[in-house]
């Protein structure tokens, strides 16, 4: 489980939302790689919850592995989506795997009041 935020953040066009403080990090199946990339290490089933505020409307979506997922995507100046994302396999560090990737693109450059993100392994 992952939950990061940030405050008072600019975020350029069609770059990636940074978390720059973690709230919570428990277990192996989630980490935050880097302030812009979610990593899930673990097959299964998870839960993404993404929240921001700004002052000016922008549209955000949820990448995983590089492709837009059409279902986790908001517009506007509060903006918010919960999706499920399924991974295959396990990231168990040898040269053949790799973990699944998570980002969350801001489209319009802009100020982000607050930023959050809960990712949730269910199952």
């Amino acid at each position: 489980m992952l939950e990061a935020y940030s405050l008072n953040i600019a975020v350029g066009a069609d770059a990636d939302i940074p978390f720059n403080n973690i709230v919570i990090e428990k277990g192996c199946t989630t980490n935050l790689a880097a302030p812009a990339s979610i990593e899930l290490n673990k097959k299964g089933v998870y839960m993404v919850a993404f929240d921001g505020v700004t002052g000016t409307s922008t549209t955000v979506q949820l990448y995983k592995n590089g492709i837009a997922l059409p279902q986790a995507q908001s517009t506007g100046t509060n903006v918010s989506f919960t999706t499920l994302v399924q991974v295959p396999f396990c990231n168990d560090c040898s040269c053949a795997t790799s973990p699944t990737t998570l980002r969350v693109v801001n489209e319009t450059a802009g100020t982000f009041t607050n930023a959050n993100i809960v990712v949730t392994k269910l199952c």
